[in-house]
């Protein structure tokens, strides 16, 4: 599969690439778990699941999974979802290994939004039609997407 690097992003997929960047921030994020204590790390992967990740799961696969006609991305897209879903409900419910499960989750959701960004995204811009992409928009114009606050800050 040819990666597209220089394609410009659809506008009507901008939201979910700016809730990506927000993706990704938590990711960074995670990876100064060792910085915090246990609980306050299990309380920041369950707000960001709540406030953010888990409802844009649900919408993409809302918006797109009836339009990925290829199998292979099709079925990483959904595994990765389950994969990262799966990661989360372990630490939520783990009283073992919570910093090592926070670097992983932080380590898979940003293969998640590169292989959506570089794979995916293009997959779409190339395959829908204009009106299947619009209609994508149309359902996202009612999302704001902004920065998750959390305290403590205990990245910094």
């Amino acid at each position: 599969m040819k990666i597209n690097k220089k394609a410009s992003r659809n506008e009507n997929l901008y939201v979910f690439s700016h809730e990506h960047h927000h993706g990704l921030v938590f990711a960074v994020r995670l990876k100064k778990a060792a910085q915090t204590d246990i609980e306050t790390l299990k309380k920041y992967v369950h707000h960001f699941w709540n406030t953010a990740l888990d409802a844009h799961f649900k919408k993409e696969e809302e918006l797109f999974l009836h339009l990925i006609t290829d199998q292979g991305l099709r079925t990483q897209f959904l595994a990765e979802h389950k994969q990262i879903n799966s990661i989360v409900d372990d630490i939520e419910t783990s009283k073992e290994g919570i910093i090592k499960k926070s670097i992983d989750l932080s380590e898979q959701l940003k293969l998640h939004v590169k292989f959506e960004e570089k794979l995916l995204f293009p997959w779409l811009q190339n395959n829908l039609s204009p009106d299947e992409l619009n209609q994508i928009g149309e359902s996202l114009k009612s999302i704001k997407v902004k920065a998750h606050e959390f305290e403590p800050k205990f990245w910094e």
